[in-house]
C-alpha cells in the first residue's frame, strides 16, 4: 500500500501527499449514482463473486490516496474544469445552434467540439487512461496498458503540466505534444441514465474505458487506426475534436450489456475454478 511520503506517480519529485485523488474525472463518473442531492448508490461487481454474494455498494467514483502530489492533482483539476462544459453540456450547444451534429447513417452521428481547445482534451483523455494503468483499486487490477504507451502518456502529461489555466494555455502554445489517435463515443440519448457503467475492461490497442456516458478508446499510433472502423471518426490529429454520437440501442449492446456480461462470465468462470 502507498505512503504520503513515496514519490507522485506523475511528476515523480514531490511527495505524493494528495488522498482521495478521483481516478476517473468526477464530472463525468457518477452520474450513473443518481442525481445530485439524491441518495448515491451504484455496485461494484470484479467478476469475482457476483454469483455468490451480493455485490459490494459504491457512493462514488473510484478514488486512492498518495498516487499524486498536490500540484500535479490541481494540474488534472485543471484540464478537468477547462472540458468539463463541453462534454457535459454539448446537447445544450447542438439545441442552441452553436455546435453543428453531422449524420453519419442512421446509428452514428459526429459532433465538433469548438472547446477547450483540442491539446486540452486529448491530454485529459491521456490522463484518464494513465491514471487507470498506475491506480491499484481492486476495480483495475487486470488493467495494464503497453508500459510504451503508459510512460508516454505519463511524460506528455508531464511535459505540459501548469498550476494556472494561464500556463496551461501558454504551454499549449508553445509545446508539441506526443500524438496518440483516440476516440469518444456516446450516445444521443439514454433510457436510463442509472443504468451505464464504469469498466477498464482492454488495456490492449486501442485501449477503452467506459464511463459513464462516455466511452474511450486509444491508440498507440497512426498506423494502429489505419483500416479500423474509427478512423475516420477518431482524434488523430492536433486539430481533431470530435465526439461519436450512436444510437441507444447501439450504446446499450456495446457499452452497457456487454461488460456486465463479461463480469458475469468471469465469475462464472472463478466459480466453477473454486469447485
Amino acid at each position: 500500500m502507498r505512503k504520503a511520503t513515496d514519490d507522485c506517480l506523475l511528476c515523480r519529485v514531490n511527495a505524493a501527499g494528495k488522498t482521495n485523488s478521483h481516478i476517473l474525472p468526477r464530472f463525468i463518473s457518477t452520474g450513473f449514482l443518481g442525481a445530485k442531492g439524491s441518495p448515491r448508490k451504484g455496485y461494484l461487481l470484479n467478476g469475482e463473486n457476483e454469483l455468490t454474494a451480493k455485490p459490494k455498494t459504491v457512493q462514488d467514483s473510484p478514488k486512492e490516496n498518495y498516487i499524486l502530489c498536490e500540484e500535479c492533482e490541481a494540474y488534472l483539476s485543471l484540464l478537468e474544469t477547462a472540458s468539463a462544459a463541453s462534454l457535459k453540456f454539448w446537447q445544450d450547444k447542438v439545441a442552441k445552434g452553436d455546435l453543428k451534429i453531422i449524420s453519419v447513417h442512421p446509428h452514428l452521428k459526429l459532433v465538433q467540439l469548438d472547446s477547450p481547445d483540442p491539446v486540452i482534451m486529448r491530454l485529459l483523455v491521456y490522463s484518464m487512461f494513465w491514471r487507470v494503468d498506475i491506480s491499484s483499486l481492486e476495480s483495475f487490477n487486470d488493467y495494464k496498458l503497453d508500459p510504451d504507451l503508459a510512460e508516454s502518456l505519463r511524460v506528455s502529461l508531464l511535459e505540459f503540466k501548469a498550476l494556472t489555466n494561464a500556463d496551461l494555455q501558454a504551454n499549449v502554445k508553445a509545446k508539441q505534444l506526443t500524438m496518440h489517435p483516440y476516440a469518444t463515443m456516446t450516445a444521443g440519448a439514454f433510457k436510463d441514465e442509472t443504468k451505464n457503467v464504469l469498466a477498464a475492461i482492454n488495456p490492449g490497442n486501442p485501449a477503452s474505458l467506459h464511463v459513464d456516458k462516455f466511452g474511450f478508446y486509444i491508440f498507440k499510433a497512426e498506423k494502429d487506426i489505419a483500416g479500423n472502423f474509427m478512423a475516420n471518426f477518431s482524434n488523430v490529429k492536433p486539430g481533431d475534436n470530435q465526439i461519436m454520437v450512436v444510437s441507444e440501442q447501439l450504446w446499450y449492446d456495446v457499452m452497457v450489456k456487454r461488460p456486465l456480461e463479461m463480469a458475469a462470465e468471469q465469475a462464472k468462470r472463478n466459480l466453477v475454478k473454486k469447485s
